[in-house]
């Protein structure tokens, strides 16, 4: 009897420790507890629960829109209306006016020009590589304007050993100023950083119709009091920090909180170790004054074809903020090894204020996909250095166990305090959790969600947790078992309009709908494949239909047919609504 017990103990142990090893890699075997087939795609379309595997994970992104040709001739700078002065290679620019640049420089261009004065620095196909310090420096000016004539190709060189930290007695970045800058022009500008930062300003920084393209080994675009992209096509790239980043939070001459990031226009691809884009105050995308819409793509961690093996950072979210985050056109794709967008709440800001931890989906459209696979909802090893898979996204070519961490529970969208979506379409397509904060309100657009623990989850925090569903379209699906919910609210539910689609387990412990308070419905239509307790109001009824089963359906609210498919069975179907519905 002692030898049968021990044998079984024995057993029990190596099937624990093999479970184990699955969870952490994204096993086949977690994958058939969640009743899929573990053969599936890495993309989780809407109604399916599939997990990223070794084999699943995509090959890093990489980019090769933008390339430049160093320059060959001798080095001139030219100005008509200007002053500078020359020592040895190092060229000071000291008034206002426009200076031309062509030809090859190993040496340094400086710019200590008076406080209000204005100078444009005009590359008509010149490189400037430099090892001592930034190759271009400004020290002085009222503000700035580099310009990229038309087709020409342009080069900035900073040569100088790697550091990722700050140093008072050097330039922060391959171009480096002290004052307002604005990069500009019809022709190309690459910026290659191997110190620190692409491009730092103290100031503002404001990039127009340019062809960019910056990699640096820190921060590829820093603009201290704020980063604004009005139009152009921008690559930055970071392979050891956050591709772009702001700093300040007080207030400007005219009252408005500094720290912002804003894309009106262009194309804009970030490639990070870390995050996308952090911003220590708003992040907006919005139509600029032309009437065109940005387009957005980020990839973060080893999404990145170009992070380091030795990156160490913790945070690899696709947009952080402070503050708001708030999208109004455009599209935005977001491959994340952390949350796809994410607001922080409470952060104090030195105008006096606190960040709100507030997400604004108002038109545009925002496609998330967050590393996530199941049975690793906990946090642990991934990104570079995981697994030994040499070329394969998440692994990065590394041996063994090292490098990043992704954290516990990584979001679609995670909003400290407040989500709204009011328009626009959304697409989550994997996700730890898909909607996530406080207080979330769907009032518009059309959201599709797929998530490996809750679809969208209201959590205790700044006020009562609360979902309210007043319009739009949402469809979430999750796992038809195990504990997770496919609509969790730790307070309230509230539905007074819209169309919303939930799937889940078919128990009371872990449903496709979920609160600790009510489940209220008085308008709008609901329908859940699995359990789910709901409370009616008058003027909503209860109608007899199939559409829990595996495949695709179709099913007309109020005349408009919505198409949708499940993955798998999901045990039943509920369907209140105030409109009439039918399959």
């Amino acid at each position: 009897m002692k030898k049968m017990i021990s044998l079984i103990l024995t057993i029990m142990m190596i099937l624990s420790l093999a479970a184990c090893g699955g969870a952490e890699k994204g096993s086949s075997a977690a994958n058939a507890s969640a009743g899929t087939d573990s053969s599936s795609s890495a993309s989780v379309s809407p109604g399916s629960t599939s997990a990223e595997t070794e084999a699943d994970v995509p090959d890093p992104v990489t980019d090769t829109d933008i390339t430049a040709e160093e320059a060959t001739g001798d080095f001139s700078l030219t100005t008509e209306d200007g002053a500078f002065t020359q020592e040895g290679s190092i060229y000071t620019v000291t008034a206002a006016g426009t200076y031309v640049l062509t030809g090859y420089l190993e040496g340094q261009i400086v710019v200590e020009a008076g406080e209000d004065d204005e100078v444009v620095l005009e590359l008509s196909g010149t490189t400037v590589t430099y090892g001592k310090d930034s190759p271009i420096k400004i020290l002085s000016a009222g503000s700035v304007d580099i310009s990229a004539k038309k087709d020409t190709e342009n080069v900035i060189n900073d040569t100088r050993s790697e550091q990722t930290s700050d140093d008072e007695s050097q330039g922060g970045g391959a171009i480096y100023a002290k004052c307002d800058l604005k990069l500009k022009g019809s022709g190309t500008l690459v910026v290659n950083a191997g110190y620190n930062n692409g491009i730092h300003t103290t100031d503002d920084l404001k990039i127009q119709k340019l062809s960019l393209k910056v990699t640096a080994v820190d921060n590829a675009l820093k603009g201290n009091d704020s980063i604004t992209i009005l139009s152009g096509t921008v690559v930055a790239i970071s392979t050891k920090g956050d591709g772009i980043k702001t700093k300040n939070t007080d207030t400007n001459k005219n009252g408005v909180t500094r720290g912002d990031v804003t894309v009106t226009g262009g194309s804009l691809a970030v490639y990070a170790a870390g995050d996308g884009i952090q911003a220590a105050h708003d992040f907006t995308m919005a139509v600029g004054e032309d009437g065109t819409a940005p387009t957005v793509v980020i990839c973060t961690g080893s999404y990145s074809g170009y992070t380091a093996s030795d990156a160490s950072v913790d945070s690899y979210k696709g947009v952080k903020v402070q503050n708001e985050l708030n999208i109004e056109a455009g599209e935005i794709t977001v491959k994340s090894y952390d949350d796809g967008l994410h607001a922080d709440y409470g952060t104090a800001f030195d105008d006096g204020t606190k960040g709100q931890g507030t997400i604004n989906i108002s038109g545009g459209t925002v496609n998330l996909n967050v590393y996530s696979p199941e049975g690793k909802t906990a946090g642990g090893q991934m990104g570079a250095g995981w697994g030994g898979k040499g070329g394969r996204g998440g692994w990065g070519g590394q041996s063994g166990w090292g490098g990043q961490q992704t954290v516990s529970g990584a979001d679609g969208i995670h909003a400290d305090y407040m989500l709204n979506i009011s328009g626009g379409t959304v697409n989550i397509d994997s996700a730890y959790e898909g909607l996530e904060a406080n207080v979330i309100n769907i009032s518009g657009g059309s959201s599709t969600v797929a998530a490996n623990d809750d679809g969208v989850n209201a959590t205790k925090g700044v006020t009562s947790p609360q979902i309210n569903v007043s319009g739009g379209y949402l469809d979430v699906a999750v796992a038809p078992n195990g504990d997770v919910d496919g609509i969790d609210s730790n307070g309230t539910y509230t539905q007074t309009g819209g169309v919303v689609i939930t799937r889940g387990p078919a128990s009371a412990q872990a449903a496709a709908i979920d609160a600790d308070g009510s489940v209220k419905v008085t308008g709008g239509t609901l329908i859940v494949l699995g359990y789910g307790r709901i409370s009616i109001g008058s003027g909503v009824e209860s109608y007899s239909l199939s559409l829990h089963s595996a495949g695709t359906h179709t099913v007309t609210v109020d005349g408009t047919k919505y198409e949708f498919n499940n993955a798998s069975a999901y045990g039943q179907t509920i369907c209140v609504s105030s409109v009439k519905v039918s399959d």
